[in-house]
């Protein structure tokens, strides 16, 4: 049996991370603690739904509850495609090893990562994800939708997520013209992924441009650097 389907499993695993020291000690401040994959002002973003306490106390008592054999696991992570990704792998391993689960880390290159990602090959693995379309939906359809070919939904779906209550928010959301109300269907989904644990957010990373002192530079969410956004400083 997969005991990741235990939803309070996911939750101990979840709540026994201290977000914050991550963000300050292994992201070097570069981070903000996060419980959902669109930072705010996004379309989507729910303000409701706040990074998860830590609580390594509950998490044992949850961990006991639904596995008083105990827990092993393996997290696989890459070791070359986001700022500090093996570390921050090594310290969420610390975190669960604290509360009782023997947590052995796997950190490779990306090339074989992705390749092992997408056989299905990790019961938990860490990753990243940018938005392309710049609202909710992007993250939702490709990763944690079900997957269905016909569709063309769960093409990224590499941990088998199938939630059907999820599903129905999507198509719903998709189908949904109105801002207000698509948005509202959003949020939803969002506290849905945090109440499931359908992913255990992490953290949003901070970015910095650093010009000479005769420049000025407007950065933007999506990371991109134009050369038309540089202007002469005031």
């Amino acid at each position: 049996t997969n005991p990741l389907r235990d939803v309070r499993v996911r939750r101990a695993l979840s709540i026994a991370i201290n977000r914050a020291a991550i963000a300050d000690r292994v992201m070097g401040g570069q981070a903000v603690p996060t419980a959902q994959w669109l930072p705010p002002g996004a379309f989507g973003y729910d303000p409701e739904t706040p990074a998860p306490a830590f609580d390594p106390e509950g998490a044992r008592k949850l961990l006991a509850e639904a596995l008083p054999q105990g827990l092993r696991v393996t997290l696989y992570a890459p070791n070359d495609r986001y700022p500090n990704d093996s570390q921050t792998a090594q310290a969420v391993a610390q975190f669960w090893s604290r509360v009782g689960v023997a947590t052995q880390v796997e950190a490779i290159p990306w090339s074989s990562f992705s390749g092992r990602a997408g056989r299905n090959e990790f019961g938990i693995h860490l990753i990243g994800w940018g938005s392309t379309t710049g609202e909710a939906s992007s993250l939702l359809t490709a990763t944690l939708a079900t997957r269905n070919r016909e569709l063309r939904l769960g093409g990224l779906n590499a941990a088998g997520h199938s939630d059907p209550v999820l599903d129905a928010l999507l198509m719903q959301g998709m189908a949904t013209l109105d801002d207000a109300k698509r948005e509202a269907v959003w949020h939803q989904a969002v506290r849905r992924v945090a109440d499931q644990v359908s992913q255990l957010a992490l953290h949003q990373l901070t970015n910095t441009w650093i010009s000479r002192k005769a420049v000025s530079y407007e950065a933007r969410a999506d990371e991109r650097t134009w050369a038309h956004r540089v202007f002469p400083a005031n």
